[in-house]
């Protein structure tokens, strides 16, 4: 029966809150007789139901309580528990990355040779443990290119979130981030936030010309697939410097031409754009007004009504804000490490 997986009720306790919702403020001896069974038996239900928050006492009688708002309590009440349980998983996967066990377990099956810590190939299912791991231990930058097909498998969609919130973090640490996304993972990415925004994940841009998923992480260690259109046939993890140069150069190549994610209109004066764009980034450096002002030869008047047209032209009520969303669309410079 539905309602006993609902909320544990049988034939019997169904009758009894059919009976309370029908004939509100009914005492124990009227339910009874309503569902015709003893006192001693509905008093139990009655009060089983009152734990689960179906019933409630008023003076010496019963009131039913609204099931859905009942359900939504129960929800509430799991989804706090779900999410503690993640907060905790999300950690432990965290720490497995931050532990370089795993780089201990790649090492040992790698074959020694003349090209040991050149390059390493990864299995399908071990591309984003890797990417993860680099990523959660950056200390100073990090550049990858978001594009060609989904990895497919169980974990993967679990893997690809903690790619995400590592990245943020990896901001949240001070390191460099800058990174060019194919639309269509953008477009994803926003639709499972729910806001429409992307995570704080740096200096963030799109293009349609992605040519692969690729990471450098530190001019350390990158990875790129074996087959930009097959990720089934494994990823390479690069350490040699020269080849790391290369893959960082590319990147940093089509993140200059890629564009900003959803940069508002530009301004009808490109005078005004310019100056604009000079307040927003004097508003990063944590200049005053009257020093934005100074700096740019104009009066603190014109000075707040762009900061006013910028509030308008991003949907924000603040500075901190903008501050936040300009740098997460890729309007601001990332700054230098």
């Amino acid at each position: 029966m539905l309602l006993e997986k609902l909320f544990g009720l049988d034939e019997f306790g169904v009758a009894v809150y059919r009976a309370a919702a029908g004939h509100r403020y009914s005492d124990i001896e009227s339910l009874a007789e309503w569902v015709g069974r003893p006192v001693a038996q509905v008093q139990a239900e009655v009060h089983r139901q009152t734990q689960r928050g179906l019933l409630r006492l008023v003076g010496d009688t019963w009131e039913a309580q609204d099931p859905a708002l009942v359900l939504e309590a129960e929800h509430a009440a799991e989804r706090v528990e779900l999410e503690a349980t993640r907060s905790v998983m999300v950690e432990q996967r965290a720490a497995l990355y931050r532990s370089g066990l795993f780089a201990d377990y790649l090492a040992g099956r790698r074959r020694p040779g003349p090209h040991d810590r050149v390059v390493t190939i990864l299995d399908h299912h071990q591309i984003l443990l890797k990417i993860a791991e680099l990523v959660e231990n950056a200390e100073s930058q990090v550049h990858f290119l978001l594009g060609g097909p989904s990895p497919a498998g169980p974990g993967q969609v679990q893997y690809i979130q903690d790619l995400v919130w590592g990245m943020a973090r990896a901001v949240e640490r001070g390191v460099r981030v800058a990174s060019v996304w194919a639309p269509e993972y953008v477009a994803a990415a926003r639709a499972a936030s729910g806001t429409r925004r992307l995570p704080p994940l740096g200096w963030v841009r799109q293009s349609t010309q992605v040519p692969m998923r690729a990471v450098v992480a530190d001019a350390r260690a990158a990875i790129l697939p074996v087959d930009p259109d097959n990720l089934d046939r494994g990823a390479l993890v690069v350490e040699a410097p020269s080849l790391l140069a290369i893959l960082a150069d590319m990147i940093e190549r089509i993140h200059r031409d890629a564009q900003p994610l959803a940069a508002p209109p530009p301004a009808a004066d490109p005078a005004v754009q310019r100056r604009q764009n000079a307040v927003l980034a004097l508003l990063a450096q944590g200049h005053t007004d009257h020093v934005i002002a100074t700096q740019l030869g104009v009066t603190i008047r014109t000075v707040r009504r762009d900061v006013a047209d910028l509030y308008e032209a991003h949907n924000v009520t603040s500075r901190f804000e903008l501050g936040a969303v300009t740098a997460s669309l890729g309007l601001l410079p990332p700054i230098e490490v």
